[in-house]
């Protein structure tokens, strides 16, 4: 007897927790309601029973071969020799007697196993409807009595025998499809061929004894019937054998699988950590595209798994582009953007090298291919993407589109979807846009350990992202000609040596850039090298109000970024350093950054802010690149004749018996 562990709550298997279908609980006790039906009118056919003293032998057979059950771990499901009695009781003393026998033997069973009321009504209710609907079409096939009663030629049983142990399978598999399905979510005609159709051969084997039976009985006795027993022991210990073997084996690839799985799982944690912005972004994106995977009717396990392992890994080429590209804030230039495009073909081919037995090269080759033919690196249309690419292109753009970037504040759901419905038909494949959105709410991914496995991320990126305060300047662009401007920037870091303080020197060359940056609002901020922050010291233009005392972290924000890159930036957003609220009430709609170099060491930045969309030309750009290292000269001229003068270490360690530290205000 096959039968199900049915009317569990939901259980844990590692990381993942299975929450069953609200519709699980309505099934079982459906399944309940008619078995106790088919119960209720069996029982009063035992009254009327042949030889009652053989059919309770039969069913006492039937109990204890019962404890020698055998637990498929893989299932929820546990497979006994007792259907051979079940099958023969039905042959002699008809369908009620069968189904009285399934319920004698199935409800003892699970009281002993100290199971809930609902799962013993469940475990006895099920097979008993099972058994009487499979007797019920013998006897309407064969057209017969019960053996007992008006013995029948053999030859004329195989027919509808054969037609008993096909219903006895179909009903009793697929009642267990059912509820697995519903208690595990997945489709119940997969669990069924995946693992009970070739339980078949059980069924068969266990008829075929039951026929033995039949004929040894008619043909010499019934004692030479028991001979049977032995053959049925042999069976027994042979299926067990050959099921504790299959276990192993799927216990080891289950291990080896997990391995696989965190293998790849580390290798995504290196790229995370090498990309500022996306942290656990692969992980959401896994998270989405199996679920929609799910809901798109994707059963074949390798593509699951491929688009598993491709999730994780579809961005493992962006370890051949340049971080200061990766982490930009603001529009790529259309040579940045040649070069990131690159890694979709180094990520593949990096990929090929790994023997995967799943196939995720061809997923990660096509992720950035659009619907249309309009993608790249190789413009592939419609269905000749693979679904696990359509499904990763729609999951990895609404994860992108409603998480913050350093160009854009993250967007709501309701944006990113307009955005999607947009590019459907486009960039992405209508069918799969159409079902992400329907399905989204319920497949959102549960962060579950994402705060520790944030925290082992940041470890990596302290370790690798540290502002380089020895790294070489990169050579300042040359310009045709030098604007009176610099000539007098030159000269004010030669003053420097002089009596001149930090805010004196911003001052001077604040009112030195007026012309230069017309009409735009300049934000100093000089680097602390104790704790790593930018900070405002001085602040000019419109809109000083609303820069004077921030603050930004090193890498952090667009400042920051410029920072950490030592590249400049052109007409980006002013909101990401000022906050949405704040650069709107100043009407700041561009910037331009440029960080403030001395030697080999970073000073600080000089970001600025315009009202205007895209205010800032090339030219200004190269300009203020050529002004910023005298700026930065006279800078750390100053706060080095500052900490002399106050006793102080130029790293703010105060000598003793200096006086009190000056400090410097923002806007003087």
């Amino acid at each position: 007897m096959t039968r199900p562990a049915a009317c569990r709550p939901a259980r844990s298997t590692g990381a993942e927790t299975h929450v069953p279908s609200p519709a699980l609980p309505l099934y079982v006790r459906s399944v309940i309601a008619i078995g106790v039906c088919a119960i209720l009118w069996s029982i009063p056919a035992l009254l009327r029973i042949p030889h009652p003293f053989v059919w309770l032998g039969i069913a006492a057979l039937a109990l204890l071969t019962g404890n020698f059950t055998m637990k498929i771990a893989s299932l929820s499901a546990n497979i006994s020799v007792t259907d051979t009695f079940f099958i023969t009781a039905a042959l002699f003393f008809g369908p009620e007697a069968a189904t009285m026998a399934v319920v004698l033997n199935t409800s003892v069973v699970s009281m002993r196993r100290g199971h809930n009321a609902e799962r013993i009504a469940f475990n006895t209710a099920a097979p008993a409807l099972v058994m009487w609907l499979a007797s019920h079409a013998f006897y309407a096939y064969a057209r017969i009595q019960p053996l007992a009663q008006a013995p029948t030629p053999v030859v004329q049983l195989i027919g509808p025998l054969l037609v008993m142990t096909a219903t006895y399978f179909l009903v009793n598999t697929g009642l267990m499809s059912v509820a697995i399905g519903l208690d595990t979510r997945q489709a119940p005609f997969r669990i069924w061929r995946q693992h009970f159709l070739w339980l078949s051969l059980s069924y068969l084997a266990a008829a075929s004894v039951a026929f033995c039976v039949v004929v040894l009985v008619q043909q010499v006795s019934l004692i030479a019937a028991a001979m049977v027993l032995p053959l049925l022991i042999v069976f027994h210990l042979t299926l067990s054998t050959s099921f504790g073997r299959l276990e192993d084996a799927q216990r080891h690839l289950g291990d080896m699988d997990h391995l696989y799985l965190s293998t790849v799982e580390t290798l995504a944690m290196a790229i995370d950590a090498k990309d500022d912005v996306t942290h656990n972004h692969v992980r959401r994106v896994q998270a989405y595209a199996m679920g929609l995977a799910r809901e798109l009717g994707v059963i074949d396990e390798p593509v699951l798994k491929a688009i598993e392992a491709a999730a994780l890994l579809h961005d493992t080429g962006k370890l051949a582009v340049p971080e200061h590209i990766l982490n930009k804030p603001g529009k790529l230039s259309e040579s940045e953007f040649e070069q990131m495009k690159l890694h979709v073909d180094v990520g593949a081919d990096i990929l090929s090298l790994v023997e995967f037995p799943y196939p995720v090269v061809p997923i990660v080759r096509c992720h950035h291919e659009s619907w249309d033919g309009s993608g790249y690196p190789r413009g592939v249309s419609g269905e000749d993407i693979p679904i696990g690419a359509r499904i990763l292109s729609v999951v990895d753009c609404f994860d992108a589109l409603t998480s913050d970037r350093p160009y854009r504040a993250a967007m709501t759901s309701a944006q990113a979807f307009d955005i999607l419905r947009e590019r459907s038909g486009k960039m992405y494949d209508p069918h799969v846009v159409d079902t992400f959105i329907a399905v989204q709410p319920r497949i959102a991914p549960d962060e579950g350990d994402a705060e520790a496995r944030q925290h082992a991320i940041q470890q990596i990126v302290r370790a690798a992202k540290a502002p380089a305060l020895s790294v070489d300047v990169p050579p300042a662009p040359s310009a045709p000609a030098i604007p009176d401007d610099v000539l007098a920037f030159v000269t004010l870091s030669r003053m420097a040596s002089g009596d001149h303080t930090v805010a004196d020197v911003l001052a001077l060359a604040s009112t030195l850039l007026r012309d230069s940056a017309a009409q735009s609002t300049m934000a100093w901020y000089i680097l602390d090298p104790a704790t790593n922050m930018l900070a405002v010291a001085h602040a000019a233009g419109p809109a000083a109000d609303a820069v004077r005392g921030l603050s930004i972290p090193i890498a952090s924000k667009l400042s920051g970024w410029v920072a950490a890159n030592r590249q400049p930036i052109v007409n980006s957003d002013p909101a990401l350093d000022l906050g949405v609220q704040a650069a709107g009430a100043a009407s700041l709609q561009s910037s331009l950054g440029v960080p403030l170099v001395s030697g080999n060491v970073l000073v600080g930045v000089l970001t600025l802010y315009a009202s205007r969309p895209r205010a800032f030309s090339d030219g200004q750009c190269r300009l203020m690149e050529m002004i910023a290292p005298h700026i930065a000269g006279a800078v750390a001229h100053a706060r080095r004749h500052e900490s002399a003068s106050l006793g102080q270490h130029p790293n703010g360690d105060k000598r003793a018996g200096a006086g009190p530290l000056r400090l410097v205000t923002a806007g003087r």
